[in-house]
C-alpha cells in the first residue's frame, strides 16, 4: 500500500468555494456594523439583497495521472473521476442547494437557464464533476436544455496553459530537473522507491508519487472536502 510509505496527511484538491456576492454580504455587514459602533445610523440588513453568486470549484478525486507501475486501477483511466469524486461533488452540489435554494431563495428548485450560466474547461474528468453537482444542487430537475460552455485547449484560461503562454513555457521549463537536483531528494526517492519496489530504471519521481498517494488517499477516505 502507498499510504504505508508515507506517513503525513496529504490534501486533495476536490473543490474551492467562492461566493463574490457572499464576500460583498459580508462585507456591508461589516461595515454596517463598524457605523453602529461609531455611533452613526446602522444600515437595515433587510435592505440586503444578493444579486450575483459564483461558485469556482475543481473536480473530485480522481485516478493518478499516471499510475505507478505494478499498481492496480480498476479498469479505470488514468485521471478518471473516481465514484469518490462523484460523491464528492453531488454532496456540494446539495450544500450549494441548501444555501442558495432553501435557507436563501436565491435560486430556482428547478434548472432555468436564464438564470444559470455554466463554463468547464473541455476535461472529460471537469465535465462530469459539473454534472454532477448540477445533479445535487437540481435534483436532475430542469425547465430546459443544460449547456455546459467549454472553450478550445489553446485559449483555455481556466488552467495553466502551456500551448498559449510562452512566458508562462519559460517560467515552468525544467522545473522537474531543478527539483530532483535539492540537497538529498535523488537519494529520499531512491529509498522510497525502493521500499515499495519500484525500479531504479522507472521513471518516477515525488510529483507521480504525491499524486498517486493522494489519489489512494481519496479512495479510502470519506467524501468530505478537503483544501490544499
Amino acid at each position: 500500500m502507498i499510504t504505508g510509505v508515507f506517513s503525513m496527511r496529504l490534501w486533495t484538491p476536490v473543490g474551492v468555494l467562492t461566493s463574490l456576492a457572499y464576500c460583498l454580504h459580508q462585507r456591508r455587514v461589516a461595515l454596517a456594523e463598524l457605523q453602529e459602533a461609531d455611533g452613526q445610523r446602522p444600515v437595515d440588513r433587510s435592505l440586503l439583497k444578493l444579486k450575483m453568486v459564483q461558485v469556482v470549484f475543481r473536480h473530485g478525486a480522481r485516478s493518478p495521472l499516471k499510475p505507478l507501475p505494478l499498481e492496480e486501477q480498476g479498469g479505470m483511466f488514468a485521471g478518471q473521476l473516481t465514484k469518490v469524486g462523484m460523491q464528492q461533488m453531488f454532496a456540494l452540489g446539495e450544500r450549494l442547494r441548501k444555501n442558495y435554494v432553501e435557507d436563501i431563495p436565491f435560486l430556482s428548485p428547478t434548472f432555468n437557464p436564464q438564470e444559470v450560466f455554466i463554463r468547464s474547461t473541455n476535461i472529460f474528468r471537469n465535465l462530469e464533476s459539473t454534472r454532477c453537482l448540477l445533479a445535487g444542487l437540481f435534483q436532475c430537475q430542469k425547465e430546459g436544455p443544460i449547456i455546459i460552455h467549454t472553450d478550445e485547449a489553446d485559449s483555455e484560461v481556466l488552467y495553466p496553459n502551456y500551448q498559449s503562454c510562452w512566458s508562462l513555457r519559460q517560467r515552468t521549463r525544467g522545473r522537474r530537473q531543478t527539483a530532483s537536483l535539492q540537497p538529498g531528494i535523488s537519494e529520499d526517492l531512491k529509498k522510497v522507491k525502493d521500499r515499495m519496489g519500484i525500479d531504479s530504471s522507472d521513471k518516477v519521481d515525488f510529483f507521480i508519487l504525491l499524486d498517486n498517494v493522494a489519489a489512494e488517499q481519496e479512495k479510502m477516505g470519506s467524501c468530505g472536502f478537503h483544501g490544499s
